[in-house]
């Protein structure tokens, strides 16, 4: 069946089972990570119930950069001529942004000095609270409004192909469409 398909389509029809392939395993993915977010997240709510928002860095594990690379290493053993495939993910830092309470307090002085100058001094006050959610085991944790996602910063790709052109063109794209990384942040080198 699968010969008669290449047959058939050639080598235009490969590409585009490649690419189908590649695009389920990234929805796959997305799916897994984003069902795997875990159970203790902050309440999130829209931004119109909040006075003001501050963007936080959040740690995301480094376990999430390890079950990707496996997952990559995964389909990218699998394009032709790539053969044992090796990767390395650098993520950068991801965000979000929390719900907070502000008090703004503006004083104005005016001073006269004996010869008859007049300067205005003006000191502001800013006090700031992140609004808190009590959960139901009686914790309290910041009202988170959204979360970030953290970014893919580079990619190393090594395989026992990676010498061959058509193989690092073809490792490299698989892992933009995969992963949205820039070209220039994905590299590929043959394994020894």
């Amino acid at each position: 069946m699968i010969k008669s398909f290449f047959d058939k389509h050639g080598k235009k029809g490969a590409q585009k089972l490649v690419l189908l392939l590649l695009l389920g395993v990234a929805l796959l993915l997305a799916s897994t990570y984003f069902a795997n977010m875990g159970e203790n997240q902050p309440l999130v709510l829209p931004s119109t119930l909040v006075e003001n928002i501050t963007e936080t860095p959040v740690v995301y594990p480094q376990s999430s950069a390890k079950y990707l690379a496996d997952q990559l290493e995964e389909i990218l053993s699998l394009v032709a001529g790539a053969g044992e495939v090796r990767v390395m993910l650098t993520i950068g830092a991801g965000g979000a942004s929390f719900a907070q309470n502000s008090q703004h307090n503006i004083s104005v002085t005016t001073e006269e000095d004996g010869e008859g100058g007049v300067r205005n001094v003006e000191s502001t006050n800013i006090m700031a609270t992140y609004v808190m959610v009590r959960q139901n085991d009686g914790s309290e944790i910041p009202l988170m409004l959204h979360q970030i996602a953290p970014n893919i910063e580079g990619i190393i790709i090594v395989a026992q192909g990676g010498g061959d052109v058509a193989v690092q063109r073809a490792l490299t794209q698989a892992a933009q469409a995969l992963l949205g990384t820039p070209p220039h942040r994905v590299q590929v080198f043959q394994m020894q």
